[in-house]
């Protein structure tokens, strides 16, 4: 285990102000089904979960088996799980990951997401050593392209047929944010 990876083991919740970022449960099972059974949800990140046991197997499978850099997005009034955020390619030698992230519907347009996000960088940037976290978007998912810049992202490019998405090859927008460049603004 690197040290980026003991650094987000650390940490296993964030809190904000009105979310926590904090550790996937089973006991999530059916919150995460409520929005990962959503089409139009899950068409930009993962595959449609068509019952309680797909919902069962990813936590399991992402959530609960690589725990570093994976959290749900939990409500502080109840505890409610109401999304994710996760770092994904944890790149050691260089201090890099992706950042991706998904929010129930009945959530979105509230600032939950920004609010995550925000809290999540700053304590990457603060508390480990993390170097840049950068994400990809679809061109036309604007809706996150928002959230990158609100947290202050900036878009470097466009990866031309980067992912591959219901099976096809997918362009990327690529957003990033650098150490120097989060406590710089």
């Amino acid at each position: 285990m690197g040290v980026l990876v003991q650094e987000l083991l650390e940490q296993p919740s964030v809190p904000a102000s009105r979310v926590k970022l904090r550790p996937v449960t089973l006991a999530d099972t059916a919150a995460m089904f409520d929005y990962a059974s959503d089409p139009a949800t899950a068409h930009y990140v993962f595959p449609v979960n068509h019952s309680l046991v797909d919902s069962k197997k990813a936590i399991l499978d992402f959530f609960m088996a690589r725990p570093a850099g994976q959290y749900g997005i939990a409500l502080n009034e109840n505890n409610q799980l109401i999304g994710a955020v996760q770092l994904l390619d944890i790149d050691e030698n260089n201090r890099k990951a992706s950042l991706t992230y998904v929010l129930n519907p009945a959530y979105q347009h509230r600032g939950y997401m920004q609010e995550s996000v925000t809290a999540l960088l700053d304590m990457l940037f603060h508390q480990t050593s993390m170097q840049r976290i950068y994400t990809l978007h679809e061109p036309e998912n604007q809706a996150s392209a928002k959230v990158m810049a609100a947290v202050g992202m900036q878009q470097e490019g466009v990866l031309h047929q980067t992912i591959l998405m219901r099976h096809q090859f997918v362009d990327g927008c690529l957003h990033a944010i650098t150490r120097e460049q989060y406590l710089n603004k």
